[in-house]
């Protein structure tokens, strides 16, 4: 089976503009309550996926897609943003590989490593 890869890509100047905007708080906890934030939305579009619940399963990616593109996860936003064409368009076929692209970007973007690597924007 063909491995399938997917580049990390966040916008350091949208990520770190958000925190300059919440600088009473903590960078740690706010990167912790950002993530957290995106994986239980996304453990609900999950659910909503696999119980083929497509009304508040686009609800759910656009809060998906609002939020990734907030703190500078273009890519995760992007890709949110074609599995809801995908459910409007009552792809399923589509639909379910632009899901599973959805949860490999979103464990690529993850990567503390990735938010870690970046150079500050102050």
């Amino acid at each position: 089976m063909m491995e399938r890869k997917e580049c990390v890509e966040i916008d350091p100047a949208q990520f770190f503009q958000q925190f300059n905007l919440q600088a009473d708080r903590d960078m740690h906890d706010l990167i912790f309550d950002v993530f957290e934030d995106v994986a239980r939305i996304l453990g609900c579009v999950e659910t909503q996926y696999l119980k083929t619940d497509y009304d508040n399963l686009r609800d759910s990616l656009d809060g998906v897609a609002t939020l990734a593109q907030k703190f500078g996860f273009g890519h995760l936003s992007r890709v949110a943003q074609d599995v809801k064409l995908c459910v409007d368009g009552n792809d399923l076929v589509a639909v379910s590989s632009t899901f599973q692209r959805l949860i490999r970007v979103w464990e690529r973007e993850q990567s503390l490593f990735a938010i870690w690597d970046m150079p500050i924007h102050s």
